[in-house]
């Protein structure tokens, strides 16, 4: 960051360095009114029942009721000292760690959970606090967010505390505490980061800074993460970036001198990799205690904006793969969890039929601009599972509601109560699956009602909902979705949803409800916050359970119901979109199988099996980012396919009559794409650019014919608005532009022969880039040069890339299918 003095180390002092009484309330609250300033509070919580309690109503509330604070999250780690229960009980949003970016694994340590909680944060600026604090005081925060709303210069504020050591009889000597800070964190950096010598407390966990910056800045998984996030802002931002403020006094459990050790350890670790040395240990400590090793997380995880570009086509786990009817839900106020239950992939390779079916919690509140929206919709009637109980109740107090209702512009309500004359709640019974096994023999009336509505002539659209829209509307919702062929899988993403159409004040309030009911005295928190939400692991028991008793949905609304055939049948068909298959689809027309349609057979489970090419496993192994099963015909990969034909030609491979395949290093959208043309089902094209090269590899591997994937790829530069991606590389400093996405689009437009594409790629580049670069071995603009693969791709063939030039001169209108035109 420049050549250092301690000339520039005292201005800085002098400047930058703030006491919290500089900071009040009002001032705050002023400033943060006038800017607009969403701030965001986390606090990584592990078994810190007895004091989180304290942190929130001593330190976030009353900068939270002066309307400085937007929200507070606690991020979880399955305390079972009931930390996530008292978090809740206390106003704060409570988060499991492992169930953000889930496909990671389990938290490693702290600063995976921070890193996490930055996944489901929206703020301006986020705040962390430690939760063990036993004094808390609205100092502590107020100190540090003071200089980040004060001056928009500063991206992060670091706290620092006097921390006195509390001794074996009682007493405290001032100055002792902050054992690590003293002993090893603060001569490292005067060693070897000597800018940041004037820091008093390098690992103190209390600090905020700019969600801008944050996204940017590697996270340390364990102890590190003070000290690694401190020198890398230093190097973002510089100095004058950076700011202290004295927090006064602070108590908190001193740990032994051994943990005291490993988490020098990891301090010490953390710095090295900052100075380019890795070391020859480094995760493992060897503690003669033991005679052994012990595993210190030195895992580092990408800055949350690369690692959420590159994992785009992974989470959620379905999303890249399937056409999901993203965003499914329907903004109207006052209405929570409503969406459209249609567009996802059924067995049959088509779809469930959109605008046909939705879903809700209750609509008491509409507003007459929501009623008209509704209207919108085209919905006619909506059929209420509610008791007769809450309708009454909802007549009482919903007046408006009522008319809308009872009004020629209003849609038919039928009540069709699951239980008739009681409150639902499916808490108070011994688990879900119980809870939503007596949901579907209760339900009876209500199914019946609405698979009569759907078998009919001409079924209009229909509204399903009840209180909350998560339950009784969720086990009416999975058997439309099981008669229509959707896969467990489809039923249980779906069903999982309603976290996030209910939001974390719903799951809150759910939890303070619970912890006012008898039955759950002395419960374990961890399953109570997991009870008021839609895990999809609950949906997928419901539907075992519904295949383990019945057979299949269908054997359930005969044989239990009572449901005759032919109406089951008529509601079939008009939950399922067939006249929106794309028979005359690129795929169909470019002949893609001779199979006839009519006696396609998928006999064959493919299981596809993705590791993650750039986050690091703890043991040195690449993760695996996702596995996803394909149903697939034997036949047609044979026929399509010389390396699966190999495959399935006995006696050479196990796999001739195996029913399930097993593919290793390859991309699951790209081979559910080469899936799709393969079978002539449902194209999808909102693949990611990055997709495009595993295209073509997996197309080499299996021996693929390339010439498959030009309709399709004509067809999805079309249908995306090609502008926009132009637009967003152009406002960049061209001194800095990621190029990563224009490359991704030139080289699938030279491969798959697209003139338009192409050559308005390589315009784009070639204005918009730095010039002359001078370095004999490029470093700095090391980013600029195309990859060594795309190269050698490239290169054997420089007539084809002559010819797309002079396609692209001699046409006068962009061409939709490329050159070969």
């Amino acid at each position: 960051m420049g050549s250092y003095s301690d000339h520039d180390l005292q201005e800085w002092l002098e400047s930058h360095r703030y006491h919290h009484t500089d900071f009040s309330v009002p001032l705050l609250a002023s400033a943060v009114t006038a800017s607009n300033l969403k701030i965001v509070v986390v606090i990584p919580a592990r078994e810190v029942a007895n004091t989180i309690a304290g942190i929130i109503l001593e330190t976030i509330n009353p900068l939270k009721l002066a309307g400085i604070v937007s929200s507070i999250i606690a991020i979880d780690n399955k305390s079972v000292d009931n930390t996530g229960l008292v978090a809740a009980a206390h106003g704060a949003s409570v988060l499991q760690r492992a169930e953000i970016a889930s496909e990671l694994g389990p938290s490693q340590g702290k600063g995976d959970a921070m890193w996490r909680a930055l996944q489901v944060t929206d703020g301006d600026i986020v705040a962390f606090l430690d939760g063990d604090t036993a004094d808390p005081s609205p100092a502590h925060l107020l100190g540090i967010l003071g200089p980040l709303i004060m001056d928009e210069n500063i991206q992060m504020v670091r706290g620092c505390f006097d921390r006195p050591l509390k001794q074996p009889n009682g007493e405290y000597r001032p100055h002792e505490g902050g054992r690590v800070n003293e002993l090893v964190a603060r001569p490292l950096l005067n060693i070897h980061f000597p800018q940041l010598a004037g820091f008093r407390q390098p690992l103190a966990g209390e600090f905020a800074a700019r969600r801008s910056l944050l996204v940017k800045l590697h996270f340390p998984v364990g102890y590190g993460v003070e000290i690694g996030t401190l020198i890398d802002t230093w190097r973002m931002v510089g100095l004058e970036g950076l700011a202290e403020v004295d927090l006064g006094t602070r108590q908190n459990n001193h740990k032994p001198l051994r943990e005291l050790g490993m988490l020098a350890f990891a301090v010490t670790s953390t710095l090295e990799r900052r100075l380019g040395r890795g070391g020859g240990c480094e995760g493992k400590m060897w503690l003669p205690w033991e005679r052994g090793y012990k595993d210190i997380p030195s895992l580092e995880r990408l800055p949350v904006t690369e690692y959420l570009r590159h994992s785009n086509r992974m989470t959620p786990p379905l999303e890249a793969m399937y056409d999901w009817p993203h965003p499914s839900f329907i903004n109207i106020d006052a209405v929570k969890n409503l969406r459209d239950i249609g567009g996802y992939p059924v067995s049959c390779g088509v779809s469930v039929r959109r605008k046909s079916v939705y879903r809700s919690g209750y609509l008491d509140d509409l507003t007459e601009e929501g009623q008209l929206q509704i209207q919108k919709l085209g919905i006619k009637k909506i059929f209420d599972l509610r008791s007769f109980l809450e309708v009454d109740r909802s007549k009482r107090e919903n007046g408006q509601y009522e008319c809308w209702l009872a009004s020629s512009n209003g849609p038919e309500r039928i009540v069709v109560p699951v239980f008739r004359d009681e409150d639902f709640a499916p808490e108070a019974l011994a688990g879900f699956e119980k809870a939503y096994h007596s949901t579907l023999l209760s339900s009876g009336p209500a199914i019946k009602a609405i698979l009569c509505h759907l078998g009919s002539s001409s079924p209009t659209p229909i509204l399903i909902n009840c209180t909350a829209g998560k339950d009784r509307t969720g086990v009416l919702v999975m058997i439309l979705l099981l008669l229509a062929g959707c896969s467990a899988e489809v039923v249980a993403q779906e069903y999982h949803l309603s976290e996030q159409g209910l939001g974390p004040a719903w799951k809150n309030e759910a939890v303070g409800r619970l912890l006012r009911h008898p039955i759950f005295k002395g419960s374990d928190s961890h399953g109570i916050l997991r009870m008021v939400g839609a895990r999809e692991e609950v949906m997928r028991a419901v539907v075992m359970m519904v295949e383990r008793q019945w057979g299949d949905v269908e054997g359930f609304l005969h044989g239990v119901i009572g449901i005759d055939k032919d109406t089951i049948e008529r509601a079939k068909d008009a939950l399922r979109d067939v006249d929106g298959k794309a028979r005359g689809s690129p795929a169909a027309d470019a002949g893609m199988s001779n199979v006839p349609k009519a006696v396609i057979d998928r006999n064959l489970t493919v299981e596809v099996i993705e590791y993650d090419d750039q986050i690091e496993g703890g043991n040195g192994k690449r993760p695996i980012a996702r596995i996803l099963q394909f149903r697939v015909s034997r036949e047609i990969l044979t026929e399509k396919s010389s390396t699966f034909a190999a495959m399935f030609r006995p006696p050479h491979w196990r796999e001739a009559h195996a029913e399930l395949v097993k593919l290793e290093e390859d991309s699951v959208a790209s081979m559910d794409i080469w899936f799709r043309i393969l079978h002539d089902t449902d194209l999808v094209y909102n693949v990611p650019l990055e997709e495009m090269w595993h295209l073509v590899t997996a197309c080499d591997k299996y021996h693929f014919n390339l010439s498959m994937l030009k309709p399709w790829f004509a067809a999805r530069y079309q249908k995306h608005d090609v502008d926009q991606y132009y637009a967003n590389w152009a406002v960049k400093d061209r001194y800095h532009t990621d190029l990563l996405d224009p490359r991704s689009l030139l080289y699938p437009c030279w491969i798959f022969g697209h003139a338009e594409g192409f050559m308005r790629a390589t315009h784009f580049l070639s204005y918009n880039s730095v010039g002359h670069i001078t370095e004999y071995n490029p470093t700095i603009h090391r980013d600029l040069r195309v990859e060594n693969r795309v190269i050698r791709k490239s290169s054997p063939d420089l007539s084809l890339l002559l010819s797309i030039n002079v396609a692209y001169q001699n046409s006068s209108t962009p061409q939709e299918d490329g050159f070969e035109q």
